[in-house]
């Protein structure tokens, strides 16, 4: 087995307390607010209202279409951020039943696929990672509600 040379070892010292000090920078309570218990992801709003997102990661607006759809609003949100793609995955499923979100299915490859309904709309959040950040997309948009057969409708 190799030695690691001393300024090998000096570089490690560095990024680890520099990973340290930022470490924790960013996990000190804001004043006023509380920490959750299930997750140690902080909870925001997007440009749905009620599809709650990370505040750990940021929307990336030149990837990112909101529209409205009469009293709802539909699209693609498109968010960045150096979070574990397997704790964003769990944040949505812990957190949008709570905003009256069924959760339909869960699809787990490379990449995390999650499917939830809500009245007439449908939303759709892929997780991915790249080299250095994750990338969530939440799209939202209407389901088209099919007539039942025999209501309605003559069939010949």
């Amino acid at each position: 087995m190799k030695r690691i040379g001393s300024l090998a070892f000096l570089v490690a010292l560095f990024l680890f307390a520099q990973w340290a000090l930022f470490g924790c920078a960013s996990s000190s309570k804001k004043e006023g607010g509380t920490a959750s218990s299930e997750t140690a992801l902080r909870a925001s709003f997007s440009g749905f209202q009620d599809v709650v997102i990370p505040s750990d990661i940021a929307v990336n607006k030149k990837k990112s279409q909101v529209y409205s759809a009469g009293k709802v609003k539909v699209g693609l949100l498109t968010f960045t951020g150096r979070v574990d793609p397997d704790s964003l995955a769990d944040f949505f499923q812990n957190n949008l039943p709570r905003s009256g979100w069924k959760l339909m299915t869960i699809l787990k490859d490379r990449d995390h696929t999650l499917i939830f309904l809500r009245d007439e709309r449908v939303c759709l959040i892929t997780i991915g990672e790249t080299w250095f950040t994750t990338v969530c997309e939440v799209r939202v948009g209407l389901v088209e509600k099919v007539p039942e057969a025999g209501k309605g409708t003559t069939t010949r």
